[in-house]
């Protein structure tokens, strides 16, 4: 593919209206707001912040540099292992299972689009079989097709910080311009969070966030829910 398809394609795969359920979960937030903890544009993005920098850095996003870099280099067996890293150390059910439903329905889509790959890792990736979960299924599809990893990381970040922000919008609720400040002010937060990032090793990998945790397990027993998780 040229470079521009391939810009295209990332956009694509990190759009809202990419059919893999993400809008379906809040990962706790929904607990948050139930509880009176997150009921304001300032309280949301207090929210935002902390789970970006302390929780979604060190799993979801480095967990998505871990499985480019694998992908990168065809290493099928990395791959695989990643895969049973990030189910392991997601004591959530939930998030557990979010993250594997995802990523079944990521694989489905990606292989009806066809596109043209430079590595053929994926696609063995996909013929090994069991659960797939979306970071690592994502991180992998985007080094088989050459798209580079810093833009596989910022389109990564910038779609699912938008998520939250559509989901504190929807369940706060909050105005559609709120919105937009809130997405807007976290340009600073996505420069801090790459830069942690790039300090992160394997130790780091799957460091616990309690809080969030805690609030993803009680979003079990919610009478009323919005949300998946």
């Amino acid at each position: 593919m040229m470079k521009q398809e391939k810009r295209y394609l990332l956009l694509q795969l990190n759009d809202a209206l990419f059919p893999i359920g993400g809008y379906s979960h809040s990962y706790g937030l929904e607990t948050y707001i139930q509880k009176n903890m997150v009921n304001s544009e300032e309280t949301a993005a207090q929210y935002i912040e902390n789970m970006l920098l302390y929780s979604f850095c060190q799993n979801e996003l480095l967990a998505v540099r871990f499985a480019w870099a694998a992908g990168d280099m065809e290493n099928l067996e990395a791959l695989l292992l990643l895969d049973q890293c990030i189910t392991a150390q997601r004591t959530p059910m939930e998030v557990r299972q979010a993250g594997e439903k995802m990523g079944s329905r990521f694989v489905k889509t990606v292989q009806a689009l066809a596109a043209p790959c430079e590595k053929s890792i994926f696609a063995r990736y996909v013929r090994e079989g069991g659960l797939k979960n979306h970071v690592i299924a994502y991180g992998t599809y985007c080094a088989a097709h050459g798209i580079g990893q810093e833009e596989t990381l910022e389109h990564y970040l910038y779609g699912q910080t938008s998520a939250m922000v559509t989901n504190c919008v929807k369940a706060i609720p909050l105005s559609q311009t709120s919105g937009q400040k809130l997405l807007y002010g976290c340009q600073d937060i996505f420069r801090k969070v790459m830069e942690r990032l790039d300090t992160l090793t394997e130790e780091d990998f799957g460091a616990s966030a309690p809080g969030f945790e805690i609030r993803c397990m009680q979003h079990e027993g919610l009478y009323s829910r919005l949300y998946m998780s």
